[in-house]
């Protein structure tokens, strides 16, 4: 059911639901590393009514054995249908949401879609709730088939496993907060729960991770994530690519695939791409990864390598970003402490932030910062040190419509080749409407001549031509159209002297 726009109110009470803690340890952000291994979503904002069912496989070579075919079947509901990219998004969120508030301990989460609105950068509408609302039924109805293809990091091997991501979701029509206890208030001598890391009682709203996955986050098989890197990126492929690549990229800085496989299979391309295709598909997201500096500029030669006629390989080198930070100089972190002591942090806090934090980070979110005093950000009415602060521990993303300046100009520019991809798709597009269209006409205008220069026919002459088709094709007696047809198509044989030898032109006379 459609639900109205949330009050500001309302979004008021629920800001001190989220747990805080001054003294919190650096949060790092999670992805599960089977789910950023073979995509559990479409590529595509809305998938084809009736298609309920994706299939995505591989090859995995072994030294010591043949190889593994791996194999995940992703099974949706004629109701809510198969994930989208949105929806694969969302699941990222409700992952750093089962961080946030208890640190994957519990399969259960108490959340409000509030908090996770703000967790994503979306903007605090209805249609925001409602698009999350979709995702969460869509998700407990979504069953993962995974054959030889789960990895279970207890059992340090490939395994069969079929489950449900999410057990169940409970969703409160208005996202309001527990009546507050005291600690060891509730009867028979025992605590009341409280969220973690804060004093609020947790939001009513949950949602509760099936086993399977809950035990492999339990497991450590999981990694770290740039979730504002991620989120900021613009195409659904682009985050797809940097999901597996970053993934794969632990400890090397070069990958290399079969091009096929990677972008059919860990991508989601469709398989129908000749390889041609399948490389303009790649071009805009690879782009985008180039200019955020996650991969290094390449050559479309260096990028792709042909093995054989129609098999390529594709190839990507690590980019800077995401690579160790170096240790600031003293004189750098002096410079940081003023930059932060400049806009209210205490000297106390600016040495801690300093000795904790890598040095682009706290330069980057200052940025922020100071692009939100410019914009009059009501967020910094209270207090403004103390939103910078909390935005350096908790990692806050960047507000909606903030570019950093160092990638204002590299933004433009993959923009403007994406811009320049879509026109010729579209001049291509265009061109071919236009010659279906005048092929159309063409035909048109050959069987109204035709018709013509049928009527044209003595009587004789048509029941002739008539009598050949018939005997050349009997089952047309009772299909008027279809005698028609061959009827025209026989004239216009002879008129283009294909008639036999023993069958004088029609048209001789005319002819001379």
């Amino acid at each position: 059911m459609d639900k109205p726009d949330r009050d500001a109110s309302l979004f008021d009470d629920l800001d001190d639901q989220i747990p805080t803690d001054e003294n919190a340890a650096e949060p790092a952000f999670k992805d599960e590393l089977n789910l950023a291994e073979f995509p559990i979503a479409s590529l595509a904002d809305r998938v084809p009514d009736g298609q309920t069912t994706l299939v995505f496989e591989d090859r995995l070579d072994r030294r010591d054995g043949p190889p593994i075919v791996r194999r995940l079947t992703i099974m949706g509901t004629a109701k809510h249908g198969l994930p989208t990219s949105m929806d694969d998004e969302i699941l990222v969120g409700l992952i750093q949401l089962t961080k946030r508030w208890n640190n994957f301990t519990e399969p259960k989460v108490n959340f409000s879609r509030y908090e996770l609105i703000e967790l994503l950068g979306w903007p605090q509408t209805g249609q925001s709730y409602r698009r999350i609302e979709e995702a969460l039924h869509r998700w407990v109805g979504i069953v993962l088939s995974y054959e030889n293809a789960w990895w279970d990091n207890t059992e340090k091997s490939w395994v069969d496993e079929n489950f449900h991501v999410l057990d169940n979701v409970t969703l409160f029509d208005r996202e309001r907060r527990r009546p507050s206890r005291n600690v060891g208030a509730s009867q028979g001598g025992g605590t009341q729960k409280r969220g973690k890391r804060g004093n609020a009682p947790p939001p009513l709203s949950s949602f509760k991770w099936n086993e399977v996955i809950f035990r492999s986050f339990q497991s450590g098989n999981l990694k770290q994530i740039d979730l504002e890197f991620y989120l900021k990126l613009r195409l659904p492929t682009t985050k797809r690519v940097f999901r597996f690549l970053d993934k794969r990229f632990y400890r090397c800085e070069r990958l290399e695939f079969d091009l096929r496989t990677f972008a059919c299979e860990h991508i989601g391309l469709s398989r129908s791409y000749k390889p041609t295709e399948l490389k303009r598909r790649l071009r805009p997201a690879i782009a985008e990864l180039e200019q955020q500096g996650f991969l290094e500029p390449m050559s479309e030669e260096a990028r792709y390598l042909r093995k054989t006629r129609g098999s390529w390989q594709i190839v990507f080198l690590r980019g800077p970003r995401g690579r160790s930070t170096i240790e600031p100089t003293a004189e750098e972190r002096v410079e940081l402490m003023a930059v932060l002591t400049d806009r209210g942090v205490t000297p106390r806090i600016a040495v801690e932030l300093v000795e904790r934090y890598p040095p682009e980070m706290i330069r980057s979110k200052v940025a922020i910062f100071d692009w939100m005093a410019r914009q009059d950000d009501k967020r910094l009415a209270k207090n403004p040190a103390g939103y910078l602060v909390s935005s350096i521990r908790d990692d806050y993303q960047a507000p909606e419509g903030y570019i950093p300046p160092d990638d204002a100009e590299q933004l433009a520019r993959a923009e403007a080749s994406v811009a320049e991809e879509e026109r010729r798709r579209r001049e291509e597009e265009l061109e071919a409407e236009e010659r279906l269209r005048a092929e159309e006409a063409a035909e048109v205008a050959r069987i109204a001549e035709l018709k013509a220069r049928w009527e044209a026919l003595s009587s004789a002459d048509r029941e002739t031509i008539k009598a050949q088709v018939k005997a050349a094709h009997p089952g047309l007696r009772r299909s008027r159209n279809a005698l028609e047809r061959f009827c025209l198509e026989a004239l216009d044989a002879r008129l283009k002297g294909q008639n036999p030898p023993d069958q004088p032109s029609l048209f001789a006379d005319d002819d001379a």
